[in-house]
């Protein structure tokens, strides 16, 4: 977690498990400072707690952080509880001290009774591996050295050097969820079992190890079904997978999407349900002729926009007898003197029809979208190029539109190039 002469913040409350945390790293002669938050939430025992920090930092000589906040405000304005308001406020500040003081970690003082407490809280709420493998002793730039420690290991440690410290009057009461399983659950698991402490600490070690196992499979598992194109992530094999389950699970989840929707996407899949999409607040997955497509969400609709200002198309006049065709997708040549007014972007929307080049009859977009084959998604995002009448002038990175062909009356070609990859 440490190295020789590192420099490290120490997370000091005032109560038992801070004061060992930061006793004992000031004992081994790594360089620390206390941070104390004060969260203003228990009247005169927030400034009780706050003097005792400040009066033990004084007394080792260890350079001492404090803020203060209005806790109930900040988790009022962003309507989340005042224990993850004062969770998200602390390790905020806690970052911002470390990147001022120029210290290699921030240390917390979560000891085994805690990371026991967080498995049971995890268990009820509902859980993956991860939820059951408890809180990590190194998470980024976060460290927790006394993990493996009791509670009663800290407070016998505190009683033997006659080392004072402050309670907070909360977690004596039985209200929030983790203390009913601290005060409740725990004391009766151990009348059970007066290992059950030491054996739920075994398991949860067990669990780590079983997850190394998990995450080398599953990142396996991704790149074997994955491909990408562009800003679309596509999932192939998936259904021949070991847990299909759980490689989805990997690849959503962090995008937004919930469980139901996982399964109700594994279905999809499973039933080839083409055309059927889901969203989250910032993704689109597209079930595809056996595939799982997913983007993100497109901007706003913003077209038309001039030629001038849209940045995927290169433009190019030119005289014929200079034209060199490029027989490319993503290049068009057509007529400079057949297009009306200024040329124009947009997406493609219901009823638009042009004809396609080397026909002569006209083709609603829609209809030749199906015959390529494009899916639900390539639809909705397909972008056109237009003239001021509306003509389609290019199905961009498709097909030009006959109507402009180059012809032998033709005198000035423009070469157009979409650079969208």
């Amino acid at each position: 977690m440490l190295k020789d002469g590192d420099k490290v913040i120490v997370t000091l409350s005032g109560g038992a498990d801070s004061v060992t945390l930061l006793l004992v790293l000031h004992a081994l002669g790594y360089e620390c400072h206390a941070a104390h938050c004060n969260f203003h939430l228990r009247g005169e025992e927030s400034m009780r707690d706050e003097m005792f920090a400040t009066s033990l930092c004084k007394e080792l000589g260890v350079p001492f952080h404090k803020t203060d906040f209005d806790t109930e405000a900040y988790s009022k304005e962003k309507g989340i509880s005042i224990e993850m308001g004062a969770r998200e406020l602390r390790y905020d500040y806690f970052r911002k001290l470390k990147d001022e003081v120029g210290t290699n970690a921030i240390a917390v003082g979560h000891h085994r009774d805690d990371n026991i407490e967080t498995l049971f809280l995890n268990l009820v709420r509902g859980t993956g591996i991860q939820g059951l493998c408890g809180i990590q002793p190194v998470n980024g730039d976060i460290i927790r050295p006394l993990l493996c420690i009791s509670r009663e290991d800290i407070l016998q440690y505190l009683d033997g050097k006659g080392q004072s410290y402050v309670t907070d009057s909360t977690n004596l009461e039985d209200v929030y969820s983790r203390n009913k399983i601290r005060l409740n659950i725990l004391p009766e698991l151990q009348q059970i079992n007066q290992g059950a402490m030491e054996n739920i600490k075994a398991t949860i070690n067990n669990l780590n190890e079983v997850r190394k196992i998990y995450e080398a499979t599953i990142k396996a598992d991704i790149e074997r079904c994955k491909a990408t194109k562009a800003d679309t992530y596509i999932i192939k094999e998936l259904l021949s997978c070991l847990s299909p389950t759980s490689v989805l699970h990997e690849i959503i989840y962090p995008l937004g999407f919930n469980k139901s929707q996982e399964d109700d996407i594994l279905n999809a899949a499973r039933q080839d349900e083409t055309g059927k999409m889901f969203y989250s607040a910032s993704h689109i997955i597209t079930i595809d002729r056996g595939k799982i497509v997913i983007s993100p969400k497109g901007e706003s609709e913003t077209f038309p926009v001039s030629l001038d200002d849209f940045k995927l198309i290169e433009r190019k006049l030119m005289r014929k007898e200079d034209c060199g065709i490029i027989k490319d997708k993503s290049y068009a040549y057509i007529d400079a003197d057949k297009v009306k007014g200024e040329l124009i972007v947009r997406r493609c929307k219901t009823g638009d029809s042009f004809v396609p080049f080397g026909m002569k009859g006209r083709k609603l977009l829609s209809d030749y979208m199906t015959d390529c084959k494009f899916n639900r998604l390539q639809k909705m995002s397909q972008l056109v190029l237009c003239d001021s009448d509306g003509e389609i002038v290019w199905v961009i990175g498709e097909r030009a539109s006959d109507k402009y062909r180059i012809d032998d009356n033709t005198r000035n070609v423009i070469q157009l190039h979409s650079t969208k990859p």
